[in-house]
């Protein structure tokens, strides 16, 4: 009956929004100019949109900016900034982080380094941290998102990662390990099974947190050339949406050590 009455009052809404035939298109219509508004109102009060789903403004931080943004967002947004290129796989609940980077590379963000993140969706954690190592090897700065399993699928390119000194941050949004049966519960059990691979581990317990530390683990992998596991946890702090007042990214680009960035450069592998 619903369906029924929108579309008897459709020729009546067309005309004034000038859409195409059918429901979907004025909800479309009517979606987008309420979200022109929206982008208007942040702007005039030096906001930026939270990012959740596909029609949603990416993160162009002037300085000074405030947002209202989750955990994963917090990470996200400085992994963008300062990295060459992201490896990611899908797994609860770090997903938004590697969904976040991939829709701003295809919307055209420029980072810190002055290009678009190069994102690559592999078959498995395994084959993220395999072509993290390799990247790495090859002069990138590289990045990851993972939790539990997918964490554990990591740890033979931990070690190699450790022991060749390449700086590297990885994002954790810490998860339970299915041990005895399939669990979300939020605990360290993932992070603690990596104590013996050499990685540096950095805590957050906040969104604000999580922004600052995630900043701290680049700068000082790049710096000291040790890697970093940067983790908070799952679903309490991912997912916890809270008001946090934005780094952009000339202030980053103004924390880069160059000389760190030409030496990691300068050690790459080169066939």
């Amino acid at each position: 009956m619903r369906g029924q009455e929108r579309q008897e009052e459709t020729p009546q809404r067309l005309e004034p929004l000038g859409a195409g035939s059918g429901a979907a298109d004025i909800e479309y219509e009517q979606f987008m100019k309420a979200k022109e508004v929206q982008r208007k109102m942040f702007q005039a009060e030096n906001k930026t949109i939270v990012h959740q789903c596909a029609d949603t403004d990416i993160i162009e931080a002037a300085e000074g900016s405030v947002a209202c943004i989750d955990g994963n967002q917090a990470a996200a947004h400085v992994a963008y900034a300062l990295s060459d290129c992201a490896f990611i796989y899908p797994i609860t609940p770090s997903s938004p982080m590697g969904e976040m980077v991939d829709e701003w590379a295809a919307q055209g963000l420029i980072n810190c380094y002055g290009q678009k993140l190069s994102v690559t969706e592999m078959q498995s954690e395994a084959g993220a941290a395999g072509a993290l190592h390799g990247s790495l090897k090859a002069g990138a700065f590289s990045t990851t998102f993972t939790a539990s399993q997918g964490l554990l699928l990591m740890i033979p390119n931990m070690y190699k990662i450790a022991g060749e000194l390449l700086p590297c941050v990885m994002h954790v949004a810490a998860r339970a390990l299915a041990g005895q049966a399939l669990s979300i519960f939020g605990d360290h059990s993932d992070v603690m099974a990596c104590r013996s691979t050499g990685w540096a581990m950095l805590a957050s317990e906040s969104v604000e947190m999580a922004q600052v530390n995630a900043i701290v683990a680049h700068l000082v992998s790049m710096e000291r050339r040790v890697p970093v596991q940067h983790f908070f946890d799952g679903f309490r702090t991912s997912h916890e949406v809270n008001k946090v007042k934005l780094i952009d990214y000339n202030t980053m680009k103004s924390f880069i050590n160059w000389e760190a960035v030409k030496e990691h450069h300068d050690l790459a592998m080169n066939p």
